[in-house]
Order: C-alpha cells, then sequence, then structure tokens
C-alpha cells in the first residue's frame, strides 16, 4: 500500500473571464481572496472606490453574525439527492465528507478521514476515520454511517439526483439497477474508523470527487425516521461547521455554529443567516442599505456600480451555461446545429450578462486539464461551434429539403430571472432574423422551473453545469444516458455513452483523452444541445468582511467567512 498525502490540489489551471460575468477563461486564480484586501478581477488588483456605501456585518466573535442573500430557497437539503449548485452551496456549510476543500478555496484537506492509504494497483482506497467525529445531536458518527448513505443513495427509491457520482465504486451503477447485491458493491466499514473503498477502475480523481455533497454521510436514524427530516430544522441533523436552527421556506435559513463539528475552533462566525432575494435589484438595494452582507444574485447595475472596487469579488468557475433542445421535438441534428451556430454569443455575453463571462465555444470549459500538456482540454481541442449565421441557414434549408418540416412555434423555457428573460428575448430575435423560426418564451419560477424540465416540457431549455474534478468526465457525462435531459436517445446517442464508458475503464492517457475528444465533437455533430457561455462567479461582499472565498465549483464556503 501507497501512503497518500491529504496535502493534494485540485489541478485546474482556470482561466478568467473579464470582469463585470446547473457550468472559464484565461489565467490560473487563487479562488480565495481578501475581502479587505486584494481581489482578483481577472488578474488585476482592485482597491475600493472613493464614496463607495457598502453594507455592514456585525463584528467577529460572541454572537456574530453574517447575512447571505441568495436568490432562491435550495430545491434540497439533503445531500444525497440534491445535484443542484444552489444547495450543493449551503451543503457545504452543514456537512463534511471524507475530504473537503480548504479555506484557499482550492486545497484539499482532511475532513472525516485523518489520512488514506491507495492500493498499488489504484483500486482501493483504506480510508483512517478520526475517532472522535460526531453528528450535530452529539452522538458518534464512524464508518458506518458512509456505507449506509452511499447505499442509500443507489437504491431506486431514494430518486437521487447524483447517485452517478458514485458510479466510480466498484459494482455502484449494477446495485442501482438491481444487477447485484448490497453486499457486492465496493464499499465496507472495517471497524468505526476504517473504510475500505474499491473502484471500478484506477480514477486518479476520486480524492476530488469526496468533497462533493453526494459523498456527505447523513444519520440514517433521522433519515428512516422522517422522510421529510431535511425540510424541518428540529430534524436536521448534520455534522458540518453549522447546524440548521431555523427555516423559513419563504424568507431564510439561520445556520449555527456546530459546537461538535471537528474543526469548530477555526469556525469564526456564530451565526450565518441566508436570506432569499429573488429580484437583482432588491438585493442590490438590501446591500446597499446593509441589510446584508453579501450576495451572488447580481443584476448588471450592481456589476457596473461596483467594478473596480474591493465589493465586487471575481471567482473563477469550471462551468458552462447551455441550453438543452428536446431531441424528440426537433429531430434533425442538422436544426439543431443550426439553433447553436445562428446564436451572436458574444453579443450576448458582453451585453446582457452581468458577469460578462467568455462566450462557450466548446462544452468542456477552460480550467479543465488536458493530462500531458500545460494548456487545458478546451484548448487543446479547439472550437466546436462559432458564430456562423449562413452556415447556420443553410443547415437549416438543406434538412427542409430532405423533409423536415419546421414547427409554426418553438417553446423555449427559462427561469424567470430579469437576466433569462432578456437573453431568451435575444435567443427569439436572432432566431427569427437569420432562421425564419417563430420562438415563444415561457418562464417559471426557479423551483417550479426544474419540475417542468424533468418532465421534458420544452423545445428547448435553460441549463447548465458546474463541473465536480478536474478531468473532461465531470462536463461530458452530463449528456449519458443516465443525466442528460434532452431525449437523445438514437444510435448516436449510444454511441457517445460507450466513448465515456471506454474512457473511464481506459488506463492508457493519451488513448482516454483521444476518447473524450472524439465524444465532445460527437456531441456537437449531433447537438443535443448549445452552450452559451463559460461561467464566472462575482460576489458583491461588504467592507466589514475580512476574509470570504469560493471554491472553484463556485461553492460559496461561508465556514471560512471571517468578519472585521
Amino acid at each position: 500500500m501507497k501512503k497518500r498525502a491529504y496535502c493534494l490540489f485540485l489541478a485546474l489551471a482556470l482561466t478568467a473571464a473579464s470582469v463585470a460575468g446547473c457550468g472559464s477563461s484565461s489565467s490560473s486564480s487563487g479562488a480565495a481572496s481578501s475581502a479587505s484586501g486584494e481581489s482578483t478581477e481577472a488578474g488585476k488588483t482592485t482597491s475600493a472606490a472613493d464614496g463607495t456605501s457598502a453594507a455592514t456585518a456585525s463584528s467577529g466573535g460572541a454572537g456574530s453574525t453574517f447575512t447571505y442573500a441568495i436568490s432562491a430557497q435550495c430545491k434540497t437539503l439533503d445531500p444525497g439527492v440534491s445535484s443542484y449548485l444552489s444547495s450543493s452551496s449551503v451543503l457545504m456549510n452543514l456537512f463534511m465528507g471524507l475530504e473537503m476543500v480548504g479555506d484557499d478555496g482550492k486545497s484539499i484537506v482532511p475532513g472525516c478521514a485523518e489520512n488514506y492509504d491507495v492500493s498499488d494497483d489504484g483500486l482501493t482506497y483504506t480510508f483512517h476515520l478520526y475517532d472522535d467525529l460526531k453528528w450535530s445531536d452529539g452522538s458518534a458518527l464512524t464508518a458506518r454511517d458512509f456505507v449506509w448513505s452511499w447505499i442509500r443513495e443507489l437504491k431506486p427509491e431514494t430518486a437521487s439526483g447524483c447517485l452517478d457520482s458514485l458510479f466510480v465504486i466498484k459494482n455502484a451503477e449494477k446495485f442501482s439497477k438491481g444487477e447485484c447485491s448490497e453486499d457486492e458493491v465496493g464499499v465496507k466499514a472495517v471497524d468505526d474508523t476504517t473504510l475500505e473503498v474499491t473502484l471500478e477502475n484506477p480514477t486518479s480523481y476520486f480524492p476530488d470527487m469526496l468533497c462533493e455533497a453526494a459523498y456527505m454521510p447523513v444519520q440514517q436514524k433521522t433519515v428512516e425516521a422522517d422522510a421529510s427530516w431535511s425540510q424541518k430544522a428540529d430534524t436536521f441533523i448534520s455534522n458540518g461547521a453549522y447546524y440548521m436552527k431555523a427555516i423559513d421556506e419563504n424568507a431564510d435559513y439561520i445556520l449555527e455554529k456546530n459546537p461538535y463539528y471537528k474543526y469548530a475552533d477555526d469556525v469564526s462566525v456564530d451565526t450565518i443567516k441566508i436570506v432569499f432575494i429573488a429580484d437583482s435589484t432588491a438585493a442590490l438595494t438590501a446591500f446597499k442599505n446593509g441589510e446584508i452582507d453579501a450576495t451572488n444574485n447580481l443584476s448588471a447595475e450592481a456589476v457596473s456600480e461596483f467594478t473596480g472596487t474591493d465589493y465586487l469579488k471575481t471567482f473563477n468557475t469550471i462551468g458552462t451555461a447551455y441550453y438543452d433542445i428536446n431531441c424528440e421535438n426537433i429531430t434533425d441534428a442538422r436544426v439543431r446545429q443550426a439553433l447553436g451556430m445562428a446564436i451572436d454569443k458574444k453579443s450576448i455575453c458582453d451585453n446582457l450578462i452581468a458577469t460578462k463571462p467568455e462566450p462557450a465555444t466548446g462544452f468542456v470549459p477552460y480550467g479543465i486539464s488536458y493530462y500531458d500538456s500545460d494548456k487545458d482540454f478546451r484548448t487543446v481541442v479547439g472550437d466546436l461551434q462559432e458564430y456562423d449565421p449562413d452556415g447556420a441557414k443553410k443547415l437549416l434549408d438543406e434538412a427542409v429539403r430532405d423533409g423536415y418540416q419546421t414547427p409554426d412555434s418553438i417553446e423555449l423555457i427559462v427561469t424567470d430571472s430579469s437576466e433569462q428573460k432578456t437573453i431568451a428575448q435575444a435567443l427569439q430575435s436572432m432566431w427569427k432574423d437569420t432562421l425564419g423560426l417563430n420562438v415563444e418564451i415561457t418562464t417559471y419560477e426557479s423551483n417550479t422551473y426544474w419540475d417542468i424540465y424533468d418532465q421534458h416540457q420544452f423545445d428547448i431549455a435553460y441549463d447548465g453545469w458546474t463541473g465536480d474534478y478536474d478531468d473532461p468526465s465531470t462536463m461530458l457525462e452530463c449528456f449519458s444516458q443516465s443525466r442528460q435531459g434532452s431525449q437523445w436517445t438514437d444510435d448516436k446517442a449510444l454511441e457517445y455513452d460507450d466513448l465515456l464508458k471506454k474512457a473511464a475503464a481506459e488506463t492508457d492517457q493519451e488513448t482516454r483523452f483521444e476518447d473524450f475528444t472524439e465524444a465532445e465533437k460527437l456531441l456537437f455533430a449531433e447537438s443535443p444541445f448549445f452552450p452559451l457561455n463559460f461561467k464566472v462567479s462575482q460576489i458583491l461582499v461588504s467592507d466589514k468582511v475580512s476574509y470570504f472565498t469560493n471554491d472553484q465549483l463556485n461553492h460559496q464556503l461561508l465556514k471560512y467567512t471571517k468578519l472585521k
């Protein structure tokens, strides 16, 4: 067995998009920035503008409170079910897995496991847990809690949105499909503090995956006693930096410092108040009035006003915003290609998106490594979709000549945020002007939107994904048969799946990355989607905050916040 150090780093050569931007462009950056000192903005240092008034926060120490605004209540706060970025951002502060992201936003540091060993063949990981771990109710947490939690997640009745994250574990996918027994899944508790995990194939990024919400434990007796345990504060048992003090589904979450947290001495702020403010203009007003201390719900006005100041923090993010195309409704791949090629993404990114991100010319964003190159995957593979209105019109005309019948109207669904509605109107206009297509826009409140999406009640739908680890698979698996929402199920879709499965089992890295390249090119040839932009995260932070950090997956690590 080879001893592996815990001080691993996410090898993410993340690149910054220009400032003013479910989920990055050129220049690497540390994910953390001091709220009172330097702020990373496209590699530049900024300082507060004269006369700028920002929100206030209570000082650190006993009774300190930090108020953070998000756009809506989380879809779920059950880590074994959630596949939503907004949910996992909150979960990172309530739960802790075997590992976790450090306070710099990028290093991997011990969580529940003090250290681990890896077998010579790279297939078996043996984790050595601390012997004094506790749940927020003071009861003991052991290796068996991880086994139970992961097996629960794989069971069909759990209806987990993230169970495929566990498919790197031996027989996990087979068990989820009823093809083997629970005992055959490659996870077992040797004793209370020793967890043995066997993988399907050597997976170098497995330690990074252990920071995901999908790998966090939940308490068996609590979950079995009440299926709605995560919706009520009095039944919400966790093991992270904070426990859930109160839930008001119409207003906020109140998180209180967890005295049983393994690293409680490192937690500076006693209370985290997460408030829901749907309208970005209202969020800006609340920030300027001192009612909130930070928010990621930014309007174009907020970005414009605070760009060039220390209040606007920019963090690089591995993610892509895109639109799914329902392949059962828009059946010709040439038409689907045309929809993406007809969009002037740069114009939309520069003028309609507050953060002014980089237009996406591929699906895998900048920042995902290419195994043998100092360049990243996106740079090596190159652009796979560019703005080409003439080419788009030609493809549509070819499809029509071959018998494709353009519908009287195409339904585009988006959330009801002002930015999404504005972008939708721009898409509608571009498709009408370039392709002569009539598009109807339907908007839904955020929580309702994803229910409609899951029922495939759309022709085109807004979507986005932020990766979980430094490998192309973290993005490309979005369009596997088990995950994609585009109803893409034909022979080419199965060929795409086969390429991903081949890459997963491949130990030769050159061949493996050739498979990923071929898969992404096939994805664009069939176009069950089109990308819009690579993600970048910006957050307004009060000058009363001395330290605030995101990780490179766009989770707000509120547990590391420090107040002046």
